[in-house]
């Protein structure tokens, strides 16, 4: 932690502290921001009891707390115990040549990294526990997806991205993007969590999104502003806003194929092009679509265009129609036999309110199909692959074919994941 302080005769304050990424304990620092501003907190309280001597230190409600919180730790207790029950206020010539802020924010500093080493000592076995949970919940995947509507800013962007670092079972996020700079949202998952070294990280400049508002508690349609003006259409009304898809669990299959190959054999393969032929599968089916560009944040943080990427899933169902929406909804949610937490939705961006005059129909179709509460992630894609309309597709990794790729237009496509 960095501390800055206002002047010779300020208390030491926290206000200046950098977080560094959830998942970096190289230093031996606590893995969360919030414990790290508390151990340098408490560090700086006890430092200066230190400096001023216990007789002449009067903590506020505030120091208490932080006193309180660094007490349950075991370094802590141990460091506090002698440093406020010292009798001496004198801390020698070093501490006589330095303005009392100066000397808590180093022994501030001190005392956060020993707690910082306290609990990197106690990882293995919250690391052991969170293994086992991820062991459990593996048996049939976890997709959390989420929509953060605009302005988008790398602080937003973080504090809502930021429990996936926690994860210790991630296998690839996407993140699918309107008005949103690349650029920026490679600058949040790779240096402010750090997600890049973790898994995959993919990104997909889109015409339009489609995602789970947690304010609305719906799913809500975002179209580029005018998309759709080119054929006619009335055109999208506009926004910003980001789409985040993390997957976890090792069934999920991340990769960046071309056009002559290189999909993971799975039930299905979700799969973004920035406008080059679909990579073709050796087995289980394709869905998703065209977007403006494709990228990928390197595990050396660089971040570079691809001509596509891909997640490949072991099994779920997907559907292709052009009429009705809750007919179709109502069709794969029978085939699949339960209400999945998550669904992929890639429409053609000449649909939605190009098609209908208003944003949220087909979502709203879905809902009322029996899919109320479940999530969707995707984009309004400019030309979207799925299988030929019809009855929706059972798509299972064990005795997966090969499978063309069908890309249609003013068409919608709906994934449903298995739980």
């Amino acid at each position: 932690a960095r501390l800055k302080v206002r002047s010779p005769s300020a208390r030491p304050t926290t206000a200046g502290c950098r977080t560094m990424p959830a998942r970096n304990t190289a230093l031996g620092c606590p893995k969360s921001g919030a414990a790290r501003l508390a151990a340098a907190a408490a560090g700086t309280v006890l430092a200066t009891a230190l400096w001023r001597g216990p007789a002449a230190f009067v903590p506020t409600s505030a120091d208490n707390h932080a006193l309180r919180g660094l007490a349950r730790t075991s370094v802590g207790s141990a460091v506090a115990e002698p440093l406020l029950q010292a009798s001496s206020s004198e801390l020698g010539p070093m501490g006589a040549s330095m303005p009392a802020a100066g000397v808590a924010a180093a022994v501030g500093c001190i005392i956060a990294g020993a707690v910082g080493l306290a609990a990197r000592r106690r990882t293995p076995t919250n690391q052991r526990a969170a293994k086992a949970n991820a062991v459990a919940r593996r048996a049939g995947e976890v997709i959390e997806t989420f929509l953060l509507k605009g302005p988008v800013t790398e602080s937003n962007l973080n504090m809502k991205c930021s429990p996936l670092a926690w994860h210790m079972d991630l296998t690839g996020i996407v993140f699918f993007s309107l008005g949103v700079k690349p650029k920026l949202i490679a600058a949040v998952a790779g240096g402010g969590l750090g997600l890049h070294g973790v898994c995959p990280v993919y990104i997909a400049d889109c015409y339009g999104i489609v995602g789970w508002d947690d304010a609305s508690k719906s799913n809500v349609e975002l179209m580029e502003k005018g998309c759709g003006q080119e054929f006619g259409k009335v055109g999208g009304a506009g926004g910003e806003g980001v789409v985040v898809v993390a997957f976890r669990g090792d069934g999920h299959k991340p990769t960046t194929p071309d056009g002559s190959g290189g999909l993971a054999g799975a039930g299905l393969h979700m799969l973004v092009t920035g406008g080059d032929v679909p990579a073709p599968s050796t087995a289980g089916a394709i869905y998703g679509g065209v977007a403006k560009g494709c990228y990928k944040l390197e595990h050396s943080g660089d971040l570079v265009q691809v001509q596509q990427f891909a997640v490949s899933s072991p099994s779920a169902v997907v559907t292709s129609f052009e009429g009705d929406a809750t007919e179709a909804a109502t069709a794969a949610l029978a085939k699949a036999g339960a209400k999945p937490a998550a669904a992929g939705y890639f429409p053609c961006f000449c649909r939605g309110i190009n098609k209908y005059g208003k944003d949220g129909v087909e979502p709203e179709a879905f809902a009322a199909a029996g899919l109320d509460g479940t999530r969707l992630f995707g984009m309004f894609a400019h030309g979207e692959f799925g299988p030929p309309q019809g009855e929706p597709m059972a798509c299972q990794v064990d005795g997966a074919k090969p499978m063309e790729v069908s890309k249609g237009s003013m068409i919608s496509v709906l994934s449903l994941y298995s739980k």
